[in-house]
């Protein structure tokens, strides 16, 4: 079965985004919570240990875990970015985790949404990619994004006063939205539309796991620089680093065990190949 309908895509071409439901299994959920919580030194019964130092997003520095990979090599997540970049050959990001706490702020502030790339034109496409792992309604945190901006950035842009710094606009009045949606469920979006976490106004933490894929192609990565960027991937998944600034070493790297990936799991990491002509000649130990 397709990961997303018709339906889904004629409102992708109009929205800039899409819930894809129940892309990973109830297991996989409660493994992936529990793993966060356990890494987050917090209690998830006990909201006395709901601290963090910044305001109320938590994010858990964890990212080659095996609960974390069991979602990352999803066939559903697969399939669903594989119909957007309509290429099956690509290779799985390394996001990172995040807690929203309940807010405890007596005067609640909007948080300011942001963009995930340059806005220097012309733009390159790109999407990105969440994964609930709590049932989440629009006031407990949820990502918050301006549908259908994808199809105006650069007119809105070319609007704005040549002094003007686009990120320091009120984004929300473009008509910002909540989405809500359940654990389980996969929301991915264009890089265009303005988004961010929204503050959690619930009694109930919100978890998300954060996942994105993007094409293996020679013109990204060509010649000797696809293989670097594959060894530095596979480096990162066999040492359980975060595999970005500097490889740094994470708490993960310590402690566990090299996570265990599917046959789809292994072209994601870019261990096996999809089948690029002398670009997986050089093995790994």
């Amino acid at each position: 079965m397709p990961a997303s309908s018709q339906l889904d895509q004629a409102f992708w071409e109009e929205n800039g985004y899409v819930i894809i439901r129940d892309v990973v299994s109830p297991k996989n959920i409660k493994y992936a919570l529990k793993t966060i919580w356990e890494f987050s030194g917090m209690d998830s019964n006990d909201p006395e240990t709901w601290n963090s130092p910044h305001p109320h997003l938590h994010f858990v520095d964890i990212f080659q875990h095996q609960a974390l990979w069991n979602n990352r090599q999803s066939p559903r997540i697969h399939r669903a970015f594989a119909e957007i970049w309509r290429t099956e050959k690509l290779w799985v990001g390394f996001g990172p985790t995040s807690i929203n706490l309940p807010t405890r702020q007596a005067l609640l502030k909007r948080w300011q949404l942001h963009w995930d790339m340059s806005l220097k034109q012309p733009f390159d496409f790109g999407v990105a990619g969440v994964l609930y792992l709590t049932d989440t309604t629009e006031n407990q945190g949820a990502l918050t994004l301006v549908p259908g901006f994808h199809n105006y950035i650069e007119e809105w842009l070319d609007s704005l006063p040549l002094d003007a710094n686009p990120t320091e606009q009120d984004l929300h009045s473009l008509g910002s939205k909540p989405i809500a949606a359940n654990a389980g469920d996969l929301i991915i979006w264009h890089k265009f539309l303005p988004h961010g976490a929204s503050p959690n106004t619930t009694n109930t933490p919100r978890l998300v796991q954060y996942i994105g894929m993007s094409p293996v192609s020679s013109t990204i990565w060509p010649g000797d620089c696809y293989q670097d960027a594959r060894d530095c991937r596979i480096k990162a998944w066999q040492e359980r680093r975060a595999g970005f600034d500097g490889d740094r070493l994470e708490k993960e790297s310590q402690m566990g065990q090299t996570a265990a990936l599917s046959s789809l799991g292994r072209k994601l990491l870019g261990l096996d190949c999809w089948g690029e002509p002398d670009s997986c000649t050089k093995m790994v130990e």
